[in-house]
């Protein structure tokens, strides 16, 4: 007799509210809690999922959560790019763009060496490089959208965000501990103060007002909704068309893939609207507020004994991943001349996304690098999905 969970999967109301309400819970734990900090909000998020259904207490499947699959998370793409203005990223940057693709160049060695390393014991090995390939190239956003064009199962999904998470803390105590050995500053360099740091005040200025709450009005609640639904229906149309044609089969494929449309077509605005982009708010935390709808609804679905069993070769895999950008971004960089502090954000970016390779700018007071470090990690934002799904087609011809 087939198991009946305690929520029917047609209580609307009710599996609204959790996912709502665990969602809001994930990130004030995060925030508020320094175990939840230590685990992510992320990782908090796909908990409460996995437990609750793995209990009986939510249905396995529902119509709400195909109304998050297929509604709310691809909204979450356009929201978090509509800042993504190429122009400024290129102008504003400086030599941390180049060191980004160093330490890109990183994240690739890393995919083909976990997959020579350990690709006979995970299961679709090459898909699962591609997906962590975009994830340490770009971030959630980038992982979200190839879990979906790859079509992984809940289960693997969920092992690789766990995997993922420990991963990604180890390698950020990593970067956050170099500048204090003095081995790492004299062999790789600093950058000049006059380089690194605001004087007085404006260093203190610029870094609490990267904390400060942001202000968002009804407009522009409206405005980001308005234009995430045109893009996302626009993308949805022109894959429609696009696939209805007589281009071959694999171009075709990737030309009309929804996913990496709704980055196309959302990169293609800012460029040519970067004033009115400029002035959106809130379009980062409406964003990340719907990816933790995805990180929720993937948990629910999954089973705690197949998570236990893949998670630890995903950490290995993904520990091989990062350990290759961390030797690359250090090899290459300092061939090429780049410094330590650099090198640190640029790796960060790659591999814990733009809030973080910022987050790390401020805590050491490198000031004048807060917004390179940033706008850098969004550029991993626009290529990340592509790379992503390249090295996941390409690692299924050549392994």
């Amino acid at each position: 007799m087939e198991h009946t969970a305690l929520i029917s999967p047609q209580d609307t109301w009710v599996l609204w509210t959790f996912l709502i309400v665990w969602s809001a819970l994930s990130i004030y734990s995060e925030q508020k809690y320094k175990i939840a900090a230590r685990l992510s909000g992320p990782v908090v998020a796909c908990i409460g999922g996995l437990v609750l259904a793995n209990t009986g207490v939510l249905p396995p499947k529902s119509p709400v959560y195909d109304t998050v699959w297929d509604y709310i998370v691809p909204l979450c793409i356009p929201l978090l790019l509509l800042k993504a203005d190429l122009r400024r990223i290129w102008r504003e940057t400086g030599r941390l763009f180049g060191a980004f693709h160093i330490s890109s160049l990183g994240t690739v060695v890393g995919a083909f060496a976990a997959i020579y390393a350990f690709g006979k014991f995970v299961d679709r090995a090459p898909e699962v490089a591609g997906i962590m390939t975009a994830s340490y190239i770009g971030g959630a956003m980038n992982f979200l959208a190839t879990v979906n064009i790859f079509k992984m199962t809940e289960s693997t999904t969920n092992a690789l965000i766990v995997a993922d998470n420990l991963v990604m803390v180890v390698h950020i105590i990593i970067m956050l501990s170099l500048p204090a050995f003095v081995w790492a500053v004299r062999w790789f360099g600093m950058l000049p103060d006059e380089e690194l740091y605001l004087n007085g005040e404006a260093g203190s200025e610029e870094q609490s007002n990267y904390w400060r709450p942001k202000p968002i009005s009804l407009v522009d609640i409206g405005k980001n909704l308005a234009l995430a639904f045109l893009i996302v229906t626009l993308s949805t149309k022109l894959s429609d068309y696009i696939s209805a044609t007589a281009i071959p089969g694999a171009l075709r494929d990737f030309l009309g893939n929804k996913f990496l449309l709704f980055t196309a077509v959302t990169v293609i605005f800012v460029l040519l609207f970067p004033g009115f982009s400029s002035r959106l708010q809130g379009t980062e935390e409406m964003g990340t507020f719907a990816i933790y709808l995805f990180f929720v609804l993937i948990g629910i679905p999954a089973s705690i004994k197949a998570i236990l069993l893949q998670a630890p070769i995903l950490f290995a895999f993904c520990a091989v991943m990062v350990g290759c950008n961390m030797l690359v971004t250090f090899g290459l960089g300092r061939l090429f001349g780049y410094t330590l502090p650099e090198m640190i954000l640029v790796s960060i970016a790659n591999i814990a996304g733009p809030m973080n390779s910022a987050g790390v700018a401020i805590t050491k007071k490198w000031s004048k690098l807060i917004l390179p470090a940033f706008l850098v990690g969004i550029w991993g934002y626009v290529i990340g999905t592509y790379l992503g799904v390249i090295m996941g087609n390409v690692l299924k011809v050549v392994f």
